[in-house]
């Protein structure tokens, strides 16, 4: 009693026909299976790739200049950006640890202790943090 006979899915399929025509069919099928394909790229988080804002660059031109007690970094301002993140490390290479976060394009690092100081400032704005600039390293007095 609950289930279709073959007699009753082919009335069901001619009102298909009737109420959509022949062409309609594919069309909403086609429509179904991108829709269905789309929904699946964004539960897989694919679409974020083609939505998301450009990234930052890094900022570029970075210089220090060495001081008594203290280092004075400037850089070019990267296009989008808001503010920098100025990190330092004892080591070349890293890790670096956040100092300042800034809107200018030069900081002074200071009360520093003799030795030499390796610096890396990244970029942020609306799409989150720019990969780190090139490395510079300064001798403190």
């Amino acid at each position: 009693m609950g289930e279709f006979s073959i007699f009753h899915w082919l009335v069901v399929f001619a009102i298909i026909l009737i109420l959509f025509g022949g062409r309609k069919i594919p069309e909403v099928m086609k429509g179904l299976g991108e829709g269905i394909r789309s929904f699946k790229d964004g539960m897989a988080g694919a679409s974020q790739s083609s939505a998301s804002p450009t990234q930052l660059s890094a900022p570029t031109g970075v210089a220090a200049k060495p001081g008594k007690g203290q280092v004075v970094l400037s850089w070019s301002a990267a296009a989008g950006a808001t503010t920098y993140n100025v990190k330092r490390s004892g080591t070349s290479g890293g890790p670096y640890a956040l100092i300042a976060s800034t809107a200018a394009t030069s900081h002074a690092d200071e009360g520093l202790a003799g030795g030499t100081f390796y610096y890396v400032v990244s970029s942020l704005g609306a799409a989150g943090e720019s990969p780190n600039s090139v490395e510079v390293g300064a001798t403190a007095s």
